[in-house]
């Protein structure tokens, strides 16, 4: 892909520079964001779905 903002490109362009403490931090930041869409998602779907993941 050929981006040219946002975290992905922010680490890949540390990455080439050999910035470590950018990519390690651009890393987590990226795992925060999808740990959060993760309970977000979970709490969603027990409100839209409560029988989902029940079984008989």
């Amino acid at each position: 892909m050929a981006a040219t903002r946002g975290l992905g490109f922010m680490v890949q362009s540390a990455a080439q520079f050999l910035v470590t403490d950018v990519v390690v931090l651009g890393i987590l930041a990226i795992a925060v964001v999808a740990f959060v869409l993760e309970l977000g998602l979970r709490a969603l779907q027990r409100r839209l779905a409560p029988w989902h993941g029940q079984q008989d």
